[in-house]
């Protein structure tokens, strides 16, 4: 049954997001999905996610700009049945249960030999300033409601469990962690090896599937198939940090963010000198 992952994102990378999810390469055919949304390039959807930002009745220092969450299905299911038309069903289906006044951009990705449906999130009701997030409970009734619609609807999706009795003795759970942790790390450090920047590396993770999660509104780590794994165990002490940090991206939202704001503040000025 399909895996459904909500990663926050406390910097407002939409661009780099949004160009990862609608990669031609990775996506197939670029079968997309949006909700909220009325654009057709990159650049114009990063211009509604960031206006719509500029909707936020508070800031913080650590607010979440954005979600990256991921619809996955396992490797050991039939492909042949994931086909346009089930996985558009699945989309528009989760969309839904997500929420109707959410700004949401998706695309389906098949390039790591399992299917994926990838989607940038904002943190805010359409044109609100309000949350979008997800307390445990409402989180846990999305997982619950979209498995019993997947159930219902495609059975046949049920090749998830193992094959008992081939592939030699199975593995316990600290041994297959380990593999995996060792797996990580060589990627991990691969996409070190080509990073020329710490806003680079976290890109290049995104690329490769390994898509970072942040504790205190900094990268901490990567998580892959809901396991964690922190840099500070599997790179050498302080290697991020030493990378230089060039927060381009971010400062350009946030400057656009703010000027969205003037714009809509003396909108409303002028609003109140003509009603005098």
């Amino acid at each position: 049954m399909a895996i459904v992952k909500i990663l926050a994102r406390h910097s407002p990378s939409y661009t780099s997001l949004i160009k990862y999810i609608l990669n031609e390469a990775k996506a197939d055919k670029l079968q997309m999905f949006t909700n909220n949304l009325r654009s057709n390039t990159v650049d114009e959807y990063v211009k509604e996610f960031i206006t719509n930002e500029a909707f936020r009745k508070q800031s913080r220092s650590d607010q979440i700009y954005l979600f990256h969450e991921i619809v996955s299905f396992s490797a050991v299911e039939n492909n042949t049945l994931l086909t346009p038309e089930l996985l558009d069903d699945l989309a528009h289906e989760y969309m839904r249960l997500r929420g109707n006044t959410g700004v949401m951009l998706g695309a389906v990705h098949r390039d790591k030999g399992h299917v994926h449906i990838h989607f940038c999130v904002s943190a805010l009701h359409f044109r609100t300033g309000k949350s979008f997030g997800l307390g445990k409970a409402q989180l846990l009734e999305l997982k619950s409601s979209y498995q019993k619609y997947h159930q219902l609807h495609y059975p046949q999706l049920s090749n998830s469990a193992p094959a008992h009795g081939k592939g030699g003795r199975y593995m316990s759970d600290r041994e297959r962690r380990a593999k995996m942790r060792e797996s990580v790390k060589e990627r991990v450090s691969h996409c070190l090896l080509e990073a020329k920047s710490q806003s680079h590396f976290l890109e290049l993770l995104r690329q490769a599937s390994l898509p970072h999660y942040e504790r205190g509104a900094k990268p901490a780590g990567v998580e892959v198939e809901g396991i964690k794994f922190r840099f500070s165990r599997i790179l050498e002490p302080n290697v991020f940090e030493l990378l230089p940090n060039e927060r381009s991206e971010e400062q350009r939202v946030l400057s656009e963010i703010a000027a969205i704001r003037a714009r809509q503040k003396g909108h409303d000025r002028d609003i109140e000198e003509r009603e005098r």
